[in-house]
């Protein structure tokens, strides 16, 4: 089954004038009146639809001021227009969206503009422009966005594309014919590292081989990759490795700190990759906190070695929740956990952090 903009059950459909005045008992003389808009304009935006592709910023300006709920329809319909546009360049390129998950997705708040930017990427990918699905998928970095991004690369009911194998192809495609990893450029980096993140998850294993990280964008690859493995898989030796690198390289320990807090949009995105010791990390605390409790043990194991320390690193006080870091480690370890070498890296890191009564902000270096 085709999606086809008109099909979208979340959309706002588009609607005459009139009846949006109608539900607030207005005629179309009230609003000549109330308005001050002549009644020649009115009259011609009445009936009609499509009136909104029609009616100048001014008369719209007045005619908001009169008609209560036009405020809301006007927002709803802008969104609904570029959800639909996505649509319509998705069935262009061949791909079917499933109109359920569409549907899900926009019962979400703030979800129209990430599901459109998501299904823009998807259509860049399709075509393997690669400036603009970098530039697109860059736009769908961080914790809100990645609903929608998890849906388009998710298989089964709640895969928000029907054909979605064409799809991955392509991805796969754009991944291996052409990841620059000494291209620092923001788009570049953190789109292509997006991409093989979810592929790495899709198939349980990275797309490309990344031996070493002497650029920012190769470090981003490789903790993408590695992450994704890692969700993919519930492989504790491969959190391991990571955490051995990332110790061993300033570059990545700066890359990773970067990655979280960006993710979680405690840091807007900037060219020059750079995080100021005074950045907050409340939202990233939150995400690492939630994580800890219902993520996998490499996982569990990942964050304790790795994500848990940069964060220290850069605030000592793990932002003002260091005893519910404590609270969180205590209960995972006391619900069971299986490997040795993940609890014995939780038990380490609980130790840490209740032996000194530090929380005190410590800058990152």
């Amino acid at each position: 089954m085709k999606a086809v903009p008109q099909r979208g059950a979340r959309l706002q459909r588009p609607r005459p004038l009139e009846s949006i005045a109608d539900e607030e008992s207005l005629t179309m003389a009230d609003v000549v009146l109330l308005s001050g808009v002549s009644t020649s304009t009115v009259s011609r935006l009445w009936s009609d639809h499509f009136w909104l592709d029609r009616v100048a910023g001014a008369t719209l300006q007045n005619l908001v001021a009169v008609i209560p709920d036009l405020a809301e329809y006007v927002t709803r319909r802008s969104r609904a227009r570029v959800i639909e546009a996505a649509l319509l360049q998705c069935a262009d390129v061949g791909l079917e969206v499933s109109i359920s998950e569409l549907d899900a997705l926009m019962r979400r708040p703030d979800s129209g503009r990430h599901v459109a930017a998501v299904l823009s990427a998807a259509t860049s990918v399709m075509r393997q422009d690669r400036r603009s699905a970098n530039a697109w998928l860059t736009r769908s970095w961080g914790s809100a966005p990645d609903v929608a991004l998890d849906a388009l690369f998710s298989s089964g009911p709640s895969s928000l594309l029907i054909n979605q194998n064409c799809f991955l192809s392509q991805a796969t495609r754009m991944v291996e014919t052409g990841t620059n990893t000494s291209d620092n450029s923001l788009y570049s980096t953190v789109g292509s590292g997006i991409l093989v993140h979810k592929l790495a998850k899709v198939h349980g294993a990275s797309p490309i081989t990344v031996t070493d990280a002497p650029q920012r964008s190769s470090a981003f690859l490789y903790r993408s990759s590695r992450i994704g493995t890692i969700l993919a898989n519930a492989d504790v030796d491969v959190a391991r490795r990571y955490a051995a690198d990332v110790r061993a390289s300033p570059l990545l320990q700066r890359n990773e700190i970067w990655s979280l807090a960006s993710y979680s949009a405690d840091l807007a995105q900037s060219t020059d990759f750079s995080l100021p010791p005074t950045t907050t990390l409340i939202d990233t605390v939150e995400i690492i906190l939630h994580d800890l409790e219902d993520r996998n043990e490499a996982y569990v194991h990942y964050l304790v070695t790795t994500a848990i320390v940069a964060v220290l690193a850069h605030d000592n006080g793990f932002g003002t929740s260091k005893s519910r870091l404590a609270d969180t480690l205590r209960h995972r370890i006391d619900d069971g956990i299986h490997d040795s070498g993940v609890r014995s890296a939780c038990d380490a890191l609980l130790t840490v952090i209740t032996s000194t009564g530090d929380t005190g902000r410590r800058d990152a270096g």
